[in-house]
C-alpha cells in the first residue's frame, strides 16, 4: 500500500511568493514615506557579521556560519527580542527550517523535515547548553516543562537534517541547540515584564562577580497563560497554565582552564490540576586549552523531571557524563573525538487501562565518536565521521556521516552530505500494554534513516544572503499499530517505510541601513509504504501531521533613532491525513501576521507593544484528539518592559 502526500500546486506556490513580494513592496513604500533613510541602526548585526557568527553545533567546535556544511539557521538574541517572543517555543517559530505548531495553552509539537504531531514528533534532539532534554518515555520532548528566560538566550542554532554522528541516536531529523549567555555578559539587575490579553510574564535577574575568580547570575521567572478556545462543540476543559522557575549560572577561568556551573528548579501547573510538572537540573563543565591549540572539555549533568497527568505519574531522573577533545593533525586535518555515558531511571505509574509491564526501568546508552575534517585542494573540505552507540533497548548502532564542501569564495559555499541516523525504541514502543487491546512489543526495533542532502550558502551581493538546501530522506522500520493474527490485541511493529523530500530556503536582505527583510520557505513531500502483509489501524499516525509547505516574511525597521517596527507574515499549508477511501483535511491552512513596535525610552529601558495572530480571531494548528482536545489559538496583545540597571 502506498500513500502520497504532496507539495502544493505550482499555482499555490506562486500565489504565496507573489503575496510576500507585494507585501514587501507596499511596506517599502510606506516606510520610505515615513522615515528618514539616514536613521542610525539600533546595533543589529550586518549581513557580513551574521555570516561570521561562530556556530558550534555543526562540527562541535567554533566555525563561521558561512563555512558550516549543513542546513543550519541561527536565531540571534536580537531576533528573539524584535519578534516579541516570550518563550523558547515561540522563538523557534523564527527558524524557517522548523515546523512549530501550538497544541494548546501549555504544549507544542515541534520538528524538522516532517513527522510532526503529539504522537510522532520523536525525531528531533533538543539541547540547552549541552544538556539533552530528551525523554525516554516516548522519544520526545515535553515542551510544557521547558522555560528558558528569553533575555538570557545568546543564540539558538537549528540544524535540519541528521546529527547522529556528533549527537547520537534520536538526532534524526534535526538538532536544536539553545546557547545561553555567559554570566559575565549579564551583570547588574535586569527586569523583563509583560502583560496582555493572553499571558503575563516576568523575569528578575541579578548578576555579579566573585572577585577575579568568577562571575554569576541568579534569576526568578514566572508566567501565567490564559485558556485557549475549544475547537470542538461540547469541550468544557480548561488549559490555562502557570509556572515559576529559578536558577543560577557561574562562569570563570584560571589560566587555560575555564569552568561553568549552572542549575534550575521549576514547577508548572495546568488549570484544574490537569497536568503538573516540577523538577530541576545541575550542570558542570570544565574546559582546558593546550599550547598546541587543541582543547579538552568535560561536561556532567543531573536532571530530574516529575509529571502528574491524568491517569499517569512519571518520575524521571537522568545522569550524563561526556568528554570531547579537538585538535589539528598537521596543517590539513581538524579532528574532534569523544564519548558519553547517560542513564535514565524512570518510574511510570498508570491508573487506567494502559500500563507498563515494569513500573520502574533503567535505560542507558554509551557512545564513542570521531570526526575528521580534511582540507583538500581547490578549497574542498571532506568530513568523515562515525558514532558507535550502545543502547540498552536497541543494542549497537552505527551512525556514519560523509560531507563534502566547496568554499568557492569566502562568501559562497556548496555542500553535499550522506548520513545515517536512528530513533531508538522508547518505553511506550516496548512496554505499553492494555489487556485485550494492546500487548507489549519487546522486539520493537529502531526506526532508521538514510539522508541525502545538497546545499548552498552565500552572499549574492552586498546586503543579500541566501541559503538553500534540498533533502531526500529514506526511512525504514517506522512504527505501526498492527493487528495480531486473530485481530485484537494490537502490537506496535516496525511495518512502515517512507520517502520524503523537500527544499528549505531563507534569505536576509538589507534594503537600507535601517530596514532588513527576512524570508523563508520549506516544502515537504511524503510517500508512505507498508511492508507486504502489514497493517496499520492508526492510518499512519506515526507519519505525523505535516503541512506541505510553510512560508514566512519578516520586516525589521528602525523607523526613528529610538523606535523599531517589526512585522511578520506566515503562511502554513493545510494538513491532510490519508484516511480511506479519501484523504481528510485535519488542519486547514492559515495565514497570520504579528507586529511589534518598540521604544527605547533610555538606552537601558525599552517599552514595546506586541500583537500576535492579528489577521484572524483564532485558528487551529494541531488536530489530534487522541492526545489532547483540539484548541484554537487566538489573537492577542502584549505590553512589555525590559530594563537593565
Amino acid at each position: 500500500m502506498t500513500v502520497r502526500l504532496g507539495v502544493p500546486s505550482k499555482h499555490r506556490v506562486a500565489a504565496v511568493i507573489g503575496t510576500l513580494a507585494i507585501v514587501a513592496l507596499v511596506t517599502s513604500r510606506a516606510a520610505a514615506d515615513a522615515a528618514d533613510p539616514s536613521l542610525a541602526d539600533l546595533g543589529r548585526l550586518s549581513i557580513e557579521d551574521l555570516a561570521n557568527i561562530a556556530v558550534t553545533s555543526v562540527s562541535k567546535r567554533p566555525e563561521p556560519l558561512s563555512a558550516a556544511a549543513a542546513a543550519v539557521y541561527v536565531i540571534t538574541a536580537d531576533d528573539i527580542r524584535r519578534a516579541g517572543a516570550t518563550s523558547l517555543q515561540e522563538a523557534l517559530r523564527l527558524a524557517p527550517n522548523l515546523e512549530v505548531a501550538r497544541i494548546n495553552a501549555f504544549d507544542y509539537t515541534i520538528t524538522a523535515r516532517g513527522f510532526n504531531s503529539p504522537e510522532s514528533s520523536n525525531k528531533l534532539l533538543v539541547l540547552i547548553d549541552g544538556r539533552s532534554v530528551y525523554s525516554p518515555l516516548a522519544s520526545t520532548v515535553f515542551w510544557q516543562a521547558l522555560d528558558v528566560p528569553v533575555a538570557d538566550i545568546e543564540r539558538i542554532e537549528v540544524i535540519s537534517g541528521p546529527g547522529g554522528t556528533l549527537y547520537g541516536a534520536n538526532a534524526v531529523n534535526g538538532v536544536i541547540n539553545v546557547i545561553t549567555r555567559s554570566s559575565k555578559d549579564t551583570q547588574g539587575l535586569m527586569l523583563d515584564l509583560g502583560a496582555g490579553s493572553a499571558e503575563r510574564t516576568g523575569t528578575v535577574r541579578y548578576g555579579g562577580a566573585i572577585g577575579d575568580l568568577a562571575t554569576f547570575r541568579a534569576y526568578v521567572t514566572g508566567f501565567n497563560r490564559n485558556d485557549t478556545s475549544a475547537a470542538l462543540a461540547g469541550d468544557t476543559t480548561r488549559d490555562g497554565v502557570n509556572g515559576v522557575q529559578g536558577g543560577f549560572r557561574a562562569d570563570g577561568g584560571i589560566g587555560r582552564d575555564t569552568y561553568t556551573l549552572q542549575g534550575d528548579l521549576y514547577g508548572n501547573r495546568v488549570t484544574d490540576d490537569f497536568e503538573s510538572l516540577w523538577g530541576g537540573n545541575l550542570l558542570a563543565r570544565w574546559g582546558h586549552g593546550f599550547d598546541d591549540g587543541s582543547a579538552l572539555s568535560i561536561t556532567a549533568y543531573w536532571d530530574k523531571d516529575d509529571r502528574d497527568a491524568p491517569f499517569l505519574m512519571d518520575r524521571l531522573e537522568s545522569y550524563d557524563l561526556q568528554a570531547q577533545h579537538t585538535f589539528a593533525w598537521g596543517s590539513a586535518q581538524q579532528i574532534v573525538w569523544g564519548g558519553e555515558y547517560r542513564a535514565w531511571r524512570e518510574g511510570l505509574f498508570s491508573s487506567d487501562a494502559f500500563f507498563f509491564a515494569k513500573p520502574w526501568a533503567t535505560v542507558s546508552l554509551g557512545n564513542a565518536f570521531g570526526q575528521d575534517e580534511i582540507a583538500l585542494p581547490v578549497r574542498l573540505k571532506l568530513t568523515l565521521g562515525l558514532k558507535i552507540e550502545e543502547n540498552s533497548y536497541s543494542g549497537l548502532d552505527l551512525l556514519p556521516n560523509v560531507r563534502l564542501a566547496w568554499q568557492q569564495s569566502p562568501d559562497t559555499l556548496f555542500w553535499a552530505a550522506v548520513s545515517r541516523s536512528v530513533r531508538t525504541p522508547s518505553r511506550v514502543d516496548r512496554e505499553l500494554m492494555s489487556p485485550g487491546l494492546l500487548i507489549a512489543a519487546p522486539d520493537f526495533d529502531s526506526e532508521k534513516l538514510i539522508a541525502y542532502e545538497l546545499g548552498y550558502r552565500g552572499r549574492l551581493f552586498s546586503g543579500l544572503s541566501l541559503s538553500v538546501s534540498a533533502f531526500y530522506n529514506s526511512y525504514t522500520d517506522l512504527r505501526t499499530d498492527a493487528l495480531t493474527a486473530g485481530g485484537l490485541p494490537i502490537q506496535l511493529q516496525n511495518g512502515l517505510n517512507a520517502d520524503t523530500f523537500g527544499i528549505e530556503a531563507w534569505a536576509d536582505y538589507d534594503l537600507t541601513a535601517w530596514w532588513r527583510l527576512h524570508a523563508g520557505i520549506n516544502t515537504l513531500h511524503k510517500d508512505l509504504r507498508l511492508d507486504p502483509g502489514e497493517t496499520d489501524i492508526s492510518l499512519f499516525q506515526s507519519a505525523g501531521q505535516d503541512p506541505p509547505y510553510q512560508a514566512q516574511l519578516r520586516s525589521s525597521m528602525n523607523i526613528a533613532p529610538d523606535w523599531a517596527l517589526d512585522l511578520a507574515l506566515r503562511d502554513v499549508g493545510h494538513v491532510v491525513r490519508p484516511f480511506m477511501p479519501a484523504p481528510v483535511t485535519l488542519v486547514p491552512g492559515y495565514f497570520e501576521a504579528d507586529a511589534r513596535i518598540g521604544w527605547h525610552v533610555l538606552q537601558s529601558l525599552e517599552l514595546s507593544v506586541d500583537g500576535y495572530n492579528l489577521l484572524h480571531d483564532r485558528h487551529l494548528e494541531v488536530y489530534d484528539p487522541s492526545s489532547y482536545a483540539p484548541r484554537d489559538i487566538g489573537r492577542s496583545v502584549l505590553v512589555s518592559l525590559r530594563t537593565a540597571l
